[in-house]
């Protein structure tokens, strides 16, 4: 198994937590009920999701995908701008928040539901497994340190276990406290 990205797909894992209870939240749109919540998710999205697992996957990861023929270079330019796209949805949810658009907010909150779905399938089920090919060894060792200086510098040793915390404060907030609510993904 790969130290660098097992982690990265822990991300991934903090990240579906949050979107499958925003899921729930925009089909009911229930945003009133959780403002305090959802400005938290706003930050969430723009510092966790993009900022930091995002970062951490373009400065890491993806550089070494040149190594891989030329199948996985196109593969992971896609993805970056799926990247974009990403945050393009997240600022948009602070700006619907900001302006008290509940509207905007559920469409936004949808589209980046399904997109961040998608984009984390083909990025577990596709890349992963090829990328993961690649970092071998002391290469796997070398992109671990230098995440880890990425995370250290940028966001402090306790960023990703604080926003794990957050991820299920708000399921425990939205869902009830130990509720757990299965969501197929459909191909």
């Amino acid at each position: 198994m790969n130290l660098t990205i097992t982690m990265l797909s822990y991300d991934h894992g903090i990240i579906r937590q949050v979107l499958d209870v925003l899921a729930d939240l925009a089909a009911e749109n229930a945003f009133d009920r959780y403002r305090s919540e959802m400005e938290k998710v706003s930050e969430f999205l723009l510092n966790f999701m993009d900022k930091y697992h995002h970062g951490r996957e373009e400065l890491v990861v993806f550089p070494i995908s040149s190594e891989g023929g030329s199948e996985l270079p196109e593969k992971v330019d896609k993805l970056i701008q799926e990247h974009r796209r990403a945050l393009e949805l997240a600022e948009n949810i602070a700006a619907a928040l900001q302006a008290g658009d509940n509207e905007s907010l559920r469409e936004n909150c949808l589209e980046i539901v399904a997109h961040m779905r998608d984009h984390i399938k083909e990025e577990e089920e596709v890349v992963f497994p090829k990328l993961e090919e690649l970092l071998t060894g002391d290469k796997d060792c070398d992109a671990f340190e230098l995440s880890q200086s990425y995370v250290e510098e940028g966001f402090g040793e306790s960023f990703p276990r604080d926003m794990e915390e957050f991820a299920n404060r708000f399921q425990d907030a939205v869902w009830g406290k130990g509720v757990i609510k299965f969501s197929a993904i459909k191909d």
